[in-house]
Order: structure tokens, then C-alpha cells, then sequence
């Protein structure tokens, strides 16, 4: 099959649903995700064999998406060259790689360097997999699918929460999400067509160019910066949310871990719940800001010494549920927020690095305040970010819906 420069734009509204890549897709980013929670529910017992602090193992969560502050657009710019399919592969396989060679490590220093390689491959997926949903999803089911996708990240936290403390040590856990992520990119060529935009399809344009027209738009920036703000929410309760279950409430670590991976598991429902508004007309900026407001107020009262102990688990749900329509509003809105279709994957490159931006700087944040002043501290940290987020998102225009 021939390629023209029409061909890109025409791959950016396809007229048919291709739900079997789809399916792939999101299995690939599930798989991914799963990278991110078996550290979380890892952590007592990688205290225990490394011998280190709260705020040093905190670097075995922070260090994964580290790269991706710096690599989104990056990632982007090699999806645009490269194609969407290669690419989504490509870090599919280095995460696993890095999984299996970390499972062999017994040095926390190379744990760590291995926790950053997955996050190269990591920043890879998420920035290809949104560009390949982009050319497979009919224009009508965007809302719907997007709002799907972005169940990956809280399916595969959840998950990995819940089956984590059944392995016989943290290596297993390493081992198991390896094998499922080199799986998904085995069947990757078997669902999914090639795309096509690349370097020889899509118009000429640099770098530099490129940039400076998506930061013109504002609304690809506006929508990064949001997900910084929901992702320093989210991560500030969930990143250490086993360990301050244990801790304020006694619970054991199979039944933190199972409360957390519920947790989280709701957020899925919000994920649905947003494509559903969005499907019926609601403006994205409208969702965003009050979504926003009531997920940091929720999330201040977990943090809160005078919250029931009765309380903490009821307004954990409520915050991961509502926080849920943040992240599907987002990734919905972002491709219609490019300048150009051809744009699409810088566009995505540049809101992953706002969502890693929150992900790096939540755990750690949150880790020194709670070393510092407490448990109660961290309610500042999220509702300062709510209110941030809220203002931002009254800020987008009617373009990025």
C-alpha cells in the first residue's frame, strides 16, 4: 500500500472501529501499568532486603517515570518518524527486558537504573498507544474509546496490587509483569495494522517548528499542565497508600493491598463515567475543573488527623471514582487540541510529560512532608493541587473538548 501526505491526515478520522486493536492496545497498557503498582505494593518488603528510608525507596516509584518529564516529546517525535505501531512495540520489549533483568538484581543502585529503563519504555507506550487508537477509533467513538483506554492505568495498578503479595517475593512479581508485556507485544503485529505516519508520509516540518506551534495552540500545554496537577493528586494518595493503610489503621499487608487495589479499581469507573458525559455534550473544561475540586477535597480528608478511621476507606473510594473522569477527559480531548493531525503524537508526547511531571514529584513530596510533619501534611499538598488544576481547566477554550 502507497502512502501520500493525505494519507496522514486521512489515518487521523478513520470511517470504521478496529476493535480487535483496540483490545491489544489496551492489554499493552495494562501491561505497562502494571510496572507502576508492583512497586507500590513491593516496597515493605524491598525495606526490608535493601535496608533503606521512605524517602530513598521512594526513588524505586519516582525513578521509573523520571524520564518520561523529559522523554515525552521526545517519544513523540519518534512516533511521528518511526510509525506508532514499531514504536508501541519497541517499548513494549524494553520493558520487559528491564522487569526480567531487575527480578536478578540484589543491589539497590541497580534496581534503581533498572526502574528508569522501564520508564524510557513506559513513556514509549503510553505516547504510541494514544496515536494508534487515534487512526483505529471512528470519530464518533473517540469519547467512548478514550474513556476506555484510559482504564489501563488504574486496571494495572489495581492489579498488580491485588495479585502482589500472593508471589513469593518481589522478583516474581518482576517476572510475571515482564512475560505479560513481551505477550502483548507479540500480538501486537497480529491485531494491529501499520500506521501511517512517517517520516516519508508526513509533511516536512522541524522539530522546532513543530513545537512552537503546538505551544500557539495553548491547549495541548493547558491540558499537560491539568495532568500534573490530577497525577500529583493521585500518586500523593495511592503511591503510599498500602503503607499508611498498615500504619494509621493496622491493617496487614494483604489486606492494604487488597483495600488499595479497590481503590484504585474504581477510578475505572470514573474513567466511564467521563466518556459518557463527554458522548452526551458536557464540556471537557467544565468536567475538568469540578472533577478536579472535588477530588482534592476528598483526597485532603484522607490526610486529615481528625477523619474517622471509619472514613478513611469511604473517602479514598470517592477520590480515586471522581478522580477517574480526569485522565479519559484528557486523553479525549488532546487529539482534537493539536494543531494538526500530523501533530497529534507531539501533542501526546508533551501531556505524558505533564502526567509524569506529577508522578515524580508526588511520592517524593509526599514522602518528605510525612518524614517531616506527619501524615496530615500530605492535605495541603492535594488540595493545593486541586485548586490548581480547577483554574487551569476554566482556562481551555471550547477546542479542546
Amino acid at each position: 500500500m502507497t502512502t501520500s501526505k493525505s494519507d496522514t491526515v486521512d489515518s487521523a478520522s478513520p470511517t470504521v472501529t478496529q476493535w480487535p486493536a483496540i483490545v491489544n492496545v489496551l492489554f499493552a497498557g495494562i501491561a505497562v501499568a502494571l510496572h507502576v503498582g508492583k512497586a507500590t505494593i513491593a516496597l515493605p518488603e524491598l525495606q526490608r532486603e535493601f535496608g533503606r528510608s521512605l524517602e530513598s525507596l521512594s526513588w524505586i516509584i519516582s525513578a521509573f517515570p523520571f524520564i518520561g518529564v523529559f522523554g515525552g516529546i521526545a517519544a513523540g517525535l519518534l512516533v511521528r518518524r518511526w510509525g506508532d505501531r514499531l514504536l508501541l512495540s519497541l517499548g513494549l520489549v524494553i520493558v520487559s527486558l528491564a522487569s526480567f533483568a531487575g527480578a536478578m538484581q540484589h543491589v539497590f543502585a541497580g534496581l534503581i537504573v533498572t526502574r528508569v529503563v522501564e520508564g524510557i519504555g513506559f513513556v514509549i507506550v503510553v505516547v504510541a498507544a494514544p496515536t494508534v487508537l487515534t487512526r483505529v477509533v471512528a470519530p464518533q467513538k473517540r469519547n467512548l474509546v478514550f474513556s476506555i483506554w484510559s482504564t489501563f492505568m488504574p486496571a494495572g495498578i489495581a492489579l498488580s496490587l491485588f495479585f502482589g503479595p500472593h508471589f513469593a517475593g518481589w522478583q516474581q512479581s518482576w517476572v510475571a509483569g515482564g512475560a505479560l508485556t513481551l505477550l502483548a507485544a507479540l500480538l501486537l503485529p497480529l491485531t494491529t495494522p501499520r500506521g501511517t505516519i512517517t517520516l516519508s508520509s508526513a509533511p516536512a516540518i522541524k522539530l522546532r517548528q513543530a513545537l512552537l506551534s503546538i505551544m500557539r495552540a495553548r491547549q495541548p500545554l493547558l491540558l499537560a499542565l491539568i495532568f500534573t496537577t490530577y497525577n500529583l493528586q493521585f500518586f500523593a494518595v495511592m503511591a503510599f497508600l498500602p503503607i499508611f493503610l498498615m500504619q494509621r489503621i493496622g491493617l496487614t499487608l494483604a489486606a492494604a493491598g487488597g483495600v488499595s487495589a479497590a481503590v484504585i479499581a474504581v477510578n475505572i469507573l470514573g474513567n466511564l463515567a467521563a466518556g459518557v458525559l463527554l458522548s452526551r455534550g458536557l464540556r471537557a473544561r467544565t468536567l475538568l475543573a469540578v472533577v478536579s475540586t472535588f477530588m482534592g477535597l476528598a483526597g485532603a480528608g484522607v490526610f486529615l488527623s481528625i477523619t474517622p478511621n471509619g472514613l478513611l476507606v469511604p473517602l479514598c473510594l470517592l477520590f480515586s471514582g471522581i478522580g477517574g473522569m480526569l485522565p479519559a477527559t484528557i486523553l479525549a480531548a488532546t487529539p482534537a487540541a493539536a494543531p494538526e493531525p500530523t501533530l497529534i503524537p507531539l501533542s501526546l508526547g508533551l501531556v505524558m510529560q505533564g502526567i509524569y511531571l506529577g508522578q515524580v514529584i508526588g511520592p517524593v513530596v509526599l514522602s518528605a512532608l510525612v518524614a517531616y510533619a506527619g501524615w496530615t501534611a500530605p492535605s495541603v499538598l492535594v488540595l493545593s493541587a486541586a485548586v490548581l488544576g480547577s483554574a487551569l481547566a476554566l482556562s481551555l477554550t471550547t477546542k479542546a473538548r
